[in-house]
Parts: structure tokens; sequence; C-alpha cells
């Protein structure tokens, strides 16, 4: 794996409605210690989608020297895009939210 490398993602409101987006990083239980969580970092912290706009999230990994990366081993974390409700118009008649969260896997192999 790369001393530093960045890569970048690209998000698109396609709908009519503001997005406000958190993103976070969520290692699945079956990869607790073999997560990329420490060595990633992501650029903005909050984003807000106009409607037809698009953003990009850099997204940062960085070796951290300490860490014992095993040969021929897996490593995998998903960043998590997650909305945040806009304010009452976000609750339907029948006063059900509905919010979405799109998560992109990220995986890495010594």
């Amino acid at each position: 794996m790369n001393k530093i490398s960045v890569a970048d993602i690209y998000l698109q409101n396609s709908g009519e409605e503001v997005m406000k987006l958190i993103p976070y990083f969520e290692t699945p239980s079956d990869f607790e210690d073999k997560g990329l969580e420490k060595e990633l970092k992501y650029f903005p912290k909050f984003i807000v989608l106009m409607p037809k706009e698009q953003k990009i999230v850099k997204l940062l990994f960085e070796n951290k020297p300490e860490k014992d990366w095993k040969e021929d081993q897996v490593y995998k974390t998903y960043i998590i895009f997650k909305e945040l409700p806009n304010d009452i118009k976000s609750i339907s008649e029948d006063n059900t939210l509905i919010v979405h969260e799109v998560g992109i896997s990220i995986t890495g192999k010594k």
C-alpha cells in the first residue's frame, strides 16, 4: 500500500431538494482488526448539495508506520454518507422520516 494516496469521490444531487450529508467511516464486524479507519481521512467533513449540484469529496489514505501490515491480508472499511433531514419537509404526511445512507467499500491489500 502506498505511503500517501488521494482519491476523489463524486457526489451528485439529481433531486429538487437540498441534501445535507455527513460522512463517516465504518468497519464491518468481520474486519474489525483489519479496518482502515485510522489511515483514512476525508474532506469536507460536512456536505451540502444544492439541487442538480455535484461535489467532490477527497479521500486521503496515509500509511501509518506503526501499522503492522500483513502480506496478502485484505483490509476493509466503508465510507458512509448519511443524509441529514432538512426540516419538517423531510417528514411525510404519515410522520414517516426517510433518510438515505450510501456506503462505499474501501479495500486494501499489501
